[in-house]
């Protein structure tokens, strides 16, 4: 019993944090696999980080109840936050058609924090049992961002530098971002050593940057928009979609009320239609906005194929032009 109590409490909270971060990706949601991928390389190094710190580095991970001692939480960062950072990397490189900017690089990151707090989170539940009421509520509640926002200060940064030609902007951002990420983690390590004073300090100045993560994230929803209402003006007057198509897929809450409609009304299959319809609506206005960039990885053949894929779906589940937006 006390290992499923430890377990649930390290994975509920992740759960209900990464529904959270899920919903924040509101225009083009990024796919499943890579989310997975980025979760799991953040759940799995924190086994390994643990079994490495405590037989070659001498820096138990559960020494106490609450963290690493002073020496060892200024040492854990300096080798945590790198080892997060290498899955954003390849994301970056290798996914980049999916790493469109500020917004997809805080999901990315935010998944590999939670990833890496779950399994640090389960460790110290299962070290120290007695104390899991407490625990859970100053590692899963308090702090349960804590790493999400580490990481996805590493993220943010090459989403900021995603249309940049060149790996110097890559090269400038990416070590000052580990750099602040490494910061935050420290101070908090630090203050945490300080035992209520320094937990309360760590918690506002923690507080604070997810705060202006958020913003960024709310900002970048403000840019998505415009771009999509800006870029799909050309569709309507190619007749590939309509003025309620865009109008739809341009509000992030319109869609969602449309999709819960034709759910609720016409059921699942209905809504898949819909909500593939609006998912390649929504990759047409940013694969032609990659066009203008100049990004390798959109071209016009993509573009034409997205269109095609929309004329032919807005045909087959309605007779009149806008009638799946009305439902």
């Amino acid at each position: 019993m006390p290992h499923l109590l430890a377990i649930l409490a390290a994975a509920l909270p992740t759960a209900l944090y990464t529904l959270l971060i899920w919903w924040l990706d509101r225009y083009e949601k990024e796919p499943l696999p890579l989310l997975a991928a980025a979760f799991c390389w953040g759940m799995l190094p924190a086994i390994g980080l643990a079994l490495v710190s405590d037989n070659l580095l001498g820096l138990p991970p559960v020494a106490s109840p609450l963290g690493p001692s002073l020496g060892s939480g200024m040492l854990a960062p300096l080798i945590e936050e790198p080892i997060k950072a290498i899955a954003l990397l390849a994301l970056f490189h290798y996914a980049r058609d999916e790493f469109d900017g500020p917004l997809d690089g805080i999901v990315y990151g935010a998944l590999v924090g939670f990833g890496f707090s779950m399994s640090e989170n389960l460790l110290f539940f299962l070290a120290y049992p007695e104390d899991l009421p407490a625990l859970f509520w100053l590692r899963s509640v308090a702090f349960g961002l804590n790493h999400a926002f580490f990481t996805s200060i590493v993220g943010l940064a090459l989403g900021a530098v995603r249309y940049h030609r060149g790996p110097v902007p890559v090269l400038l951002a990416t070590p000052c971002a580990l750099s602040a990420a490494i910061t935050f983690h420290a101070l908090h390590n630090v203050a945490a050593d300080y035992r209520l004073p320094g937990l309360a300090l760590s918690w506002i100045i923690q507080s604070l940057g997810v705060l202006v993560v958020f913003a960024v994230a709310v900002l970048s929803w403000r840019h998505e928009a415009r771009l999509i209402d800006e870029e799909l003006g050309e569709e309507i007057r190619l007749g590939v979609i309509g003025t309620a198509d865009q109008c739809v897929v341009a509000s992030a809450r319109a869609r969602a009320r449309c999709e819960l409609n034709a759910l609720l009304q016409s059921g699942l299959p209905r809504y898949r239609q819909i909500s593939r319809l609006h998912h390649l609506i929504t990759e047409l206005a940013f694969c032609k906005h990659l066009i203008s960039m100049g990004d390798p990885h959109a071209n016009c053949a993509l573009r034409d194929t997205l269109r095609q894929q929309i004329i032919t779906l807005r045909a087959d589940i309605a007779d009149e032009e806008d009638a799946p937006l009305m439902a």
